[in-house]
């Protein structure tokens, strides 16, 4: 049997080739890995958002209770003993200008 001999540019080939082809499955590898840690990503900050508008929910409900009229009126009363105005004491702004 006679064994055949590589020439340098079949070896140097065969190494380029070989390195192309680590080079596509390590490209790949990095690929699917990098869509997985996404697709994760994507899920956590869905999470967030979610998170988010049910406070924004909650807090819009908050400061609807607390700017109810009825309520303001009754800390305005007894709180700060606020009283209506007597009708001699409301002065317009236009009315101070003409004077």
């Amino acid at each position: 049997m006679i064994r055949r001999k590589w020439s340098a540019g079949e070896i140097a080939l065969g190494g380029a080739f070989l390195l192309a082809v680590i080079a596509l499955l390590t490209f790949y590898v990095w690929y699917q890995t990098e869509a997985v840690r996404l697709g994760v990503e994507i899920g956590k900050r869905e999470e967030e958002i979610k998170a988010l508008r049910n406070e924004i929910l909650r807090l819009e409900l908050r400061r609807t209770t607390l700017l109810a009229p009825d309520r303001v009126d009754k800390i305005a009363r007894e709180s700060l003993g606020l009283v209506d105005p007597k009708p001699g004491e409301i002065i317009y702004g236009n009315a101070a200008a003409a004077r």
